[in-house]
Order: structure tokens, then sequence, then C-alpha cells
């Protein structure tokens, strides 16, 4: 009788202690991507990222002559990445300039994943992109 009093504490306490652990758990996981963000982000100040993007516009362009699909896709995901360095800081400082880099970032983005490549879009998105960056690069 006394044993049937206790299966339901017993099983609380368990599923309290699962619970609390997984918790734990998660949370360690993320705290090292957060010191890492930050660490990324004020290590690029905006000039220099987006001259790193810059850079990569000019290597998808040669290779978008060169019509070498994967390589763009490539430079799609890497404009991407550098992007997601120093997005945050135009952001606050000026909202129409982040807007106006992403609308052609994702067009190339997308164009760049569809076989066979549209060589003139992306082209077009790539230029409209360089010329926001240097809008970007002066960015105070």
């Amino acid at each position: 009788m006394q044993s049937k009093k206790l299966i339901v504490p017993i099983i609380l306490a368990t599923s309290l202690t699962l619970a609390a652990c997984g918790t734990k758990e998660e949370t360690k996981k993320e705290a090292p991507k957060t010191t890492e963000e930050a660490s990324n982000s004020k290590a690029v100040s905006i000039a220099d990222g987006a001259q790193d993007m810059k850079q990569v516009l000019a290597d998808m362009k040669t290779k978008l002559t060169a019509k070498d699909a994967a390589k763009v896709k490539d430079s799609g995901e890497e404009l991407e990445e550098k992007w997601q360095v120093f997005e945050d800081s135009v952001k606050e400082k000026s909202p129409d300039l982040y807007e106006k880099v992403e609308t052609p970032l994702h067009t190339i983005e997308a164009g760049a994943k569809v076989e066979p490549l549209d060589a003139k879009t992306l082209d077009k998105a790539a230029t409209e992109l360089d010329g926001v960056l240097t809008e970007v690069q002066n960015l105070k």
C-alpha cells in the first residue's frame, strides 16, 4: 500500500530531473554560439564587411561568365555568410539601406540555386548589390 503512495511522487521527481537536465544541455550549446556571433560582429566593421562582399561579388561574376553553376551557388551562399556578420549593424544605422541590400542579395541567393543559371538576372542583381555595398561602405 505504501509503494502505491510513493509512485506518483517518484514519477514526478524523475520527470522534473530529466526535464532540468535537458534544459542545462541546451543552454550550454547555445552559449558558445552567442559568444562566437558577438566576436564576429565586433571583429568586422561595416566598411570591411562590405568590401569582403564586393570581393565575393567580383568572383561570382567571373564564375557566372564561365557558367560554372556550382561555384556560383557557393558564391551566393558565401555572400549570405559575409552579410550575416555585420547586417545587424547596418540595420541599426540605416534601415532603408539594409532593405536595399537585402533585395538584390535575395535575388542572387535564389537565382544561384536555379539551373540553368539566368546569367542576365544574376548579373543585374550583382551590379545592383555592388552599387548598394558602395553606399554601405560610406555608412558612418
